[in-house]
């Protein structure tokens, strides 16, 4: 008799322990569940606490800091890329105003005066310029609009990486050619195969090359090597700004700010940017004397 007494007074402290145990287990869940509400409605980078002793809790809160960090990484992403967005219409908008205006002035200038046949042709001659700039405003805009919003799969190829640039290099050879300036190209193998989208990396070269031609009054240096894994093309142009930040020469709005002058659209070196990243490769900027060496690593 004695025995089973015993038994019960510890099956009811088992009891009272466990129900205590469970009473505060969902206490501490209550506030789990408070502090969670409290950090999903404020913007900062807290996370949840626990003091409690149960592993399965500390699993708990574990996994759910983790899943806060990941939630906040991508809100902080997506504030920052509608913020850069927002800036890229003001300052794109900005620059369709200008020779939109200038176009329409010329236009009135035409209407509204007498003018000879001969000043008739060479205002419309300026007319034209500016609207090859508006077109290409509007199509940078257009394009890096896309980039910004475009999460589909890129198709790769196994192309040969040295055709692929010299097919760029000719698209831009009269324009060198004109000023009395060079392309030169040089490559330690005549055919480097690689597995890549052969239409983004033209791309990325024009607008490279086309950099390189308006900020640039030299030469053009092109190198591509291949060692073990690794494949590098190098861009060297002298540089016409010697307080160019080589560590926002990427940005949009940087380049819009330093291009106004140029006729360019400031957009081809971040449009370069975002399509060598899509592509998993790498982009650098860093000067040397006076010299502006872009190198990119697939």
């Amino acid at each position: 008799m004695e025995i089973i007494l015993v038994i019960l007074v510890i099956l009811v402290i088992i009891i009272l322990f466990l129900a205590c145990y469970l009473f505060f287990m969902k206490m501490e869940l209550r506030r789990i569940k408070k502090e969670l509400d409290l950090v999903l409605s404020r913007k900062t980078n807290g996370l949840v606490h626990t003091e409690f002793t149960s592993k399965e809790i500390h699993d708990l809160v574990e996994c759910i800091n983790i899943h806060l960090t990941e939630i906040k990484s991508k809100e902080s992403k997506l504030e920052r890329r509608n913020a850069n967005f927002v800036k890229m219409i003001r300052n794109i908008s900005h620059d369709l105003r200008t020779p939109l205006t200038s176009s329409l002035g010329y236009v009135s200038l035409m209407l509204e005066s007498d003018m000879t046949e001969q000043e008739k042709i060479k205002n419309l001659k300026i007319v034209e310029e500016r609207l090859k700039r508006l077109s290409e405003l509007i199509d940078s805009f257009f394009e890096f609009s896309k980039i910004l919003s475009n999460d589909q799969m890129i198709e790769q190829d196994e192309i040969n990486l040295v055709a692929v640039m010299e097919k760029a290099i000719s698209n831009h050879y009269e324009d060198f050619s004109k000023d009395n300036r060079r392309i030169d190209f040089k490559t330690n193998k005549r055919k480097i195969t690689i597995k890549s989208n052969e239409t983004m990396l033209i791309r990325v070269f024009d607008n490279l090359i086309r950099n390189a031609y308006k900020h640039s009054d030299g030469n053009l240096d092109i190198e591509i090597n291949q060692n073990n894994d690794k494949v590098k093309i190098k861009f060297i142009n002298t540089l016409l700004y010697n307080n160019l930040d080589v560590e926002r020469i990427f940005d949009e709005f940087y380049t819009v700010d330093i291009s106004r002058t140029k006729g360019n659209t400031g957009l081809g070196l971040a449009i370069a940017k975002e399509f060598v990243e899509q592509l998993k490769g790498e982009i650098k900027a860093n000067k040397k004397s006076n010299k502006l060496i872009i190198t990119i690593t697939f």
